[in-house]
């Protein structure tokens, strides 16, 4: 019996490192897909195989104690730096818990739990991952944000030291990109910024502008200087003060805002919800 669950416990190990490789080739989704796959019929194969030696509940115990063996004891030490993944660990194991069920029920209850923990992957694939990572970077699963007043006094300059402040906002919708010189993310995500900048720079009723965060390595004027030399057109601001974005709120790059013609804060996440809220209120 102990063979047997030793079997099982490294079988699950191993599928577990050579699926880690995929969270950084394919990405996290991805690897959720493969490892549901992989641990559903991994399990029906080891339920099958090992039902006269060993319980069923042996072989889930197995099962789960082989794909958590090195992923539970990181996850305990990290806790907050591993949560990016920590959905990619629950749906591997939804698919021992998947597979468990699919050998004990009779159809048609079995096709109904295979259909509901389907449904469960695909729409984690397609936009639940995306939620995870937004909530975690953001505080919030979709950028919505109950509406409040700035949380600082907003005081910028432009590249000529003219100084912008919240009543240029007045009954304007305002988008605010903050963004620093050695943020990869953020010049991936400008081309959208450019985007909405293009499409409302007629508009006054829009304003969108990208707040630099200064670094210690930055040359001065670096901040206007990069934007130029890709090609960008949008309005790039600095403040006043060095902490302002962590006054905003800002824990991470880029971050953007969205302020209603009220004045108040409506939005906080990635680019591509503060466009979609924009014309919302539009």
């Amino acid at each position: 019996m102990k063979k047997q669950f030793f079997y099982i416990c490294l079988t699950a190990f191993f599928l577990d490192v050579f699926l880690s490789p995929v969270r950084g080739y394919l990405g996290i989704d991805y690897c959720s897909v493969l490892g549901f796959i992989s641990y559903l019929f991994l399990s029906i194969f080891c339920l099958k195989k090992y039902n006269e030696v060993l319980t069923d509940w042996h072989i889930i115990i197995a099962l789960t104690i082989g794909q958590w063996f090195i992923n539970l004891p990181i996850l305990i030490i990290d806790f907050k730096e591993t949560l990016w993944s920590f959905p990619d660990l629950l749906f591997h194991t939804l698919g021992v818990i998947c597979g468990f069920f699919y050998y004990r029920l009779r159809n048609p209850f079995k096709l109904i739990i295979i259909a509901l923990c389907c449904s469960i992957v695909i729409s984690m694939f397609f936009w639940g991952y995306d939620y995870w990572l937004h909530k975690l970077n953001f505080g919030t699963f979709t950028g919505k944000v109950k509406e409040y007043d700035l949380p600082t006094k907003f005081e910028v300059f432009d590249e000529n030291k003219s100084l912008i402040t919240e009543k240029d906002f007045s009954n304007k919708i305002v988008l605010l990109d903050f963004w620093h010189t050695r943020c990869g993310v953020c010049f991936k995500k400008f081309p959208q910024v450019q985007a909405v900048y293009d499409k409302y720079k007629n508009d006054l009723s829009v304003m969108v502008l990208a707040i630099n965060k200064p670094l210690e390595e930055d040359k001065p004027g670096e901040a206007f200087q990069v934007i130029k030399e890709k090609g960008y057109t949008f309005p790039v601001l600095i403040a006043k003060d060095e902490e302002f974005p962590e006054q905003f709120g800002v824990t991470s790059y880029p971050t953007t805002f969205v302020i209603n013609q009220d004045g108040q804060i409506v939005y906080k996440g990635d680019i591509e919800g503060a466009v979609r809220m924009v014309s919302e209120l539009k």
